[in-house]
């Protein structure tokens, strides 16, 4: 098992990050969390759970950005101020979603752990989702034909067959577009999960933008990079990180991808979709 410390650490990043950078440092707090969820959540080989909270405290806990919080009382209702935060820009697409990206792991987190709903916290949670101010305007149109989801297994089968669509249109271009389809979607299916349908209908219509530009392909701004090698390895065996282990996490999406594709392919139920999956997972994983 791994320590609930996590949460906390995880938390008071993402709670600084509007003071230190919103954009990388609220990356970092997520991939704590995402850490924690990953070992939390899923049957993994022995030693995961210690290799991954290895890299966690390698390169992020005890430095300045998980420090302690001033001792304050928690109150749960201010969990309310979050939400409200959420619901005022969920509608829209703000930096290819990482305003909901981020929103959802510190609901999460704070339903699971209500002793660190205080009022720091939750001030510098809600401020940074205000930060996420940009907008990507990009018209819906009935040709389009998505779907309508209405269950989170419906939304994890939408999600994950645009990231095999994804992976194999942007060969040599990158994991983001792929990486960012599998937490994105892993955020909404995480809102449907806690109870917070109606705020995870209302991000629908953003996550298509978000899948409307993926369906463009790559772009000029998309630059050529190498693709990763096949490796047979998934994110629930010690082999995969045994090789990880090592590697500078960056910004954690390297803890990131992997919380989502465990999360959306746990619940999808269509055998061709999930093999399909697993068969380009090493593009993004």
């Amino acid at each position: 098992m791994i320590s609930h410390s996590y949460l906390v650490e995880g938390l008071n990043a993402l709670s600084r990050a509007q003071v230190t950078d919103y954009f990388c440092d609220g990356h970092r707090g997520a991939a704590i969390l995402s850490a924690y969820y990953l070992c939390a959540e899923n049957e993994t080989d022995a030693g995961v759970s210690e290799l991954i909270a290895g890299i966690v405290d390698d390169h992020w806990s005890g430095t300045a950005l998980c420090a302690p919080f001033p001792e304050e009382a928690a109150d749960p209702a201010l969990l309310s101020q979050v939400e409200e935060a959420l619901a005022a820009s969920i509608g829209d697409l703000r930096q290819v979603g990482h305003n909901v990206i981020f929103a959802s792991l510190a609901l999460k987190a704070f339903r699971q752990l209500p002793e660190a709903i205080t009022p720091s916290r939750v001030a510098g949670v809600c401020r940074l989702i205000e930060a996420f101010a940009e907008t990507t305007d990009i018209a819906l149109e009935e040709q389009d034909a998505f779907p309508s989801p209405d269950t989170c297994e419906d939304v994890a089968e939408f999600a994950l067959r645009e990231y095999v669509r994804t992976a194999r249109a942007f060969i040599g271009r990158g994991q983001g577009w792929t990486g960012h389809m599998l937490t994105f979607g892993r955020a909404l299916v995480d809102l449907h999960q806690l109870g917070y349908r109606d705020l995870a209908v209302s991000g629908h219509h953003a996550f298509r933008q978000y899948v409307k530009r993926t369906r463009m392909g790559p772009q000029d701004t998309d630059r050529p990079r190498p693709e990763h090698a096949p490796n047979g390895l998934g994110p629930r065996t010690r082999a995969y990180w045994e090789r990880r282990r090592a590697a500078d996490p960056s910004l954690g999406h390297n803890l990131k991808y992997p919380y989502g594709y465990c999360g959306l392919t746990a619940i999808a139920r269509d055998p061709a979709l999930l093999r399909q999956c697993a068969s380009e997972a090493f593009r993004v994983l």
